[in-house]
C-alpha cells in the first residue's frame, strides 16, 4: 500500500490538481505527503534569461543575474506557502521542499524517497506549448521507476477504478496496485482487456487470469473485454463505464510497451480526462 507521496507543483492550474488529487490519496490511505516545487535553473542561463529581461523590462541579464534568481526563489517561496495552507484546510499535514535545477532530473532524484508521483499533465507554460505534452512530464514518465499518477486539468473524486491488463508481469504489478487502491478507497475495479485482433481468442483467457488474481486478494472485481485500438478503447471503457482513474502497466509485451516508447503513451496520459497512473 502507497504510504508516501510526493506531488510537484509549479502553482498553476494544472499543478493545482495534482495538488487535489495528492490530498484525496493522503487522506484516504493515511499516507504521508510532500510538495517539491523546482527552481528551474535553465531561467538562469543565457538566450532564456536574455528573453526574460526584455519581458520584464530588466537591465541586461549579464548584470541582473541574482535579480532573476531572487525573483525565482520568491515564487517558488510563494507556492510552497500556497500548498501548505490547501493541505491545512484539507486537515493535512505536509512537507514541503524547493530544489534548484533541470525539472525532470530534480523530481527523478527526489522520487527515491516516495511511493507514488503526482504530476499534472501539463504546466504554468502550458498556453505555449498548445496541445503538445510537457516535455518535463514525458521525460519523468519515461524514466521514472516509481508510480506515476498524471492528472488531467480538472479534479474529481476517485468512485470506480479501470485497470488495463494484458498478461504480462508490468500489467500483473499494475493490477495489484489497483486491487489495493480499490480496497483502500472502497471503490469498484473494473479490468479491461483490448482485443487488439477480432479473431484473437486469447483476451478473454487473459481476462480470467485477472479476475483470479483479483478474488485471490479478496476484490470483487469485473472484467471487460473490448476490441479497438488500445488507448482509444481504454478512454472510452472508461467514459461509458464510469471510471474516475485508469492504471496500465508501463511495460509490456504487447500494447502497453509500445505506450512508453512511442507516441501512444504521451496520447494516453495528455489526452484523458481522468488520472493515468502508470505502474513499474
Amino acid at each position: 500500500m502507497i504510504k508516501s507521496i510526493l506531488v510537484c507543483t509549479d502553482g498553476s492550474a494544472y499543478g493545482d490538481t495534482a495538488c487535489d488529487y495528492a490530498l484525496f490519496l493522503t487522506a484516504r490511505l493515511k499516507a504521508r505527503l510532500t510538495g517539491l516545487h523546482v527552481l528551474d535553473s535553465r531561467m538562469l542561463e543565457g538566450p532564456m534569461l536574455s528573453d526574460l529581461s526584455g519581458w520584464v523590462g530588466a537591465q541586461p541579464f549579464s548584470t541582473q543575474l541574482q535579480q532573476f534568481r531572487e525573483l525565482m526563489e520568491e515564487k517558488g517561496a510563494a507556492v510552497m506557502r500556497a500548498f501548505s495552507e490547501r493541505a491545512a484546510q484539507a486537515g493535512q499535514d505536509a512537507e514541503t521542499r524547493i530544489a534548484m535545477g533541470h525539472p525532470a532530473r530534480v523530481i527523478l532524484t527526489e522520487e527515491v524517497g516516495t511511493e507514488l508521483l503526482v504530476l499534472g499533465q501539463r504546466g504554468e507554460h502550458a498556453e505555449l506549448i498548445g496541445d503538445l505534452l510537457g516535455s518535463n512530464v514525458e521525460r519523468i514518465v519515461r524514466r521514472s521507476f516509481k508510480p506515476c499518477l498524471v492528472t488531467p486539468p480538472a479534479f474529481r473524486p476517485i468512485t470506480k477504478i479501470l485497470a488495463a491488463f494484458d498478461g504480462s508481469g508490468p500489467a500483473s504489478k499494475a493490477l495489484h496496485e489497483a486491487i489495493e487502491l480499490a480496497a483502500a478507497l472502497a471503490v469498484p475495479l473494473l479490468l479491461l482487456t483490448v482485443r487488439i485482433r477480432q479473431d484473437d481468442p486469447s483476451a478473454e483467457a487473459i481476462a480470467e487470469e485477472g479476475l483470479k488474481l483479483a478474488r485471490a486478494h479478496a476484490c470483487a472485481a469485473a472484467t471487460l473485454v473490448a476490441a479497438g485500438r488500445p488507448s482509444a478503447t481504454i478512454f472510452e471503457s472508461a467514459r461509458q463505464q464510469g471510471c474516475d482513474l485508469i492504471v496500465v502497466g508501463a511495460y509490456g509485451h504487447s500494447f502497453i510497451r509500445e505506450w512508453i516508447i512511442g507516441s501512444t503513451t504521451a496520447h494516453l496520459i495528455h489526452q484523458a480526462d481522468v488520472p493515468v497512473m502508470l505502474v513499474r
